[in-house]
């Protein structure tokens, strides 16, 4: 015997309107020290990077990415990783990481949000990337360099530690 039209429906609930997002994400409020990478103060690095003229036609002119730093307790594979869909990027802290390794990652995933995946072979690390990353690295290091014909990490931070002083770094003294 069904008796389903007997049971009592429950009241809905009316529903509030959802709040609206702001036009850029605000970033998460952290102590510098979250920020502070071998020396390098990266929140401070960042702003200075999308200053650059090699990024003045793209998105990090008038938008700030997402910045988040990972800590490993040894050296990971991915030493970073950059989400332009959600213009994010993540560096990853490890036991003896140098100045030099932090701002190349950096600097790569920004150039990651910069061009995106390229309509090309090799769309993430192809032709465009890695001369728009040549750019970056002379326009930030004074690093010039060929780029090299793979994307394994520590070309350019070999350069970088070589041309800079460790007070240039933008870390606390």
């Amino acid at each position: 015997m069904a008796i389903g039209f007997l049971r009592r429906r429950p009241k809905k609930r009316p529903q509030r309107a959802a709040a609206p997002w702001p036009s850029t994400p605000l970033p998460p409020r952290r102590p510098a020290s979250y920020y502070l990478v071998a020396g390098v103060a990266l929140d401070r690095e960042l702003e200075r990077l999308r200053g650059l003229p090699v990024f003045a036609a793209g998105p990090l002119a008038t938008q700030r990415p997402q910045l988040k730093v990972r800590r490993a307790s040894k050296r990971p594979n991915k030493l970073g990783f950059a989400v332009p869909a959600e213009f994010r990027l993540q560096v990853t802290a490890y036991p003896g990481i140098g100045p030099g390794d932090v701002l190349e990652t950096l600097l790569h995933e920004l150039t990651h949000l910069h061009v995106g995946r390229a309509a090309e072979a090799h769309a993430w690390h192809g032709r465009t990337f890695k001369r728009a990353l040549a750019q970056a690295m002379e326009q930030a290091y004074g690093v010039e360099i060929p780029p090299p014909s793979h994307t394994r990490h520590g070309v350019y931070a070999a350069a970088i530690d070589a041309s800079r002083s460790p007070a240039q770094f933008g870390g606390e003294g």
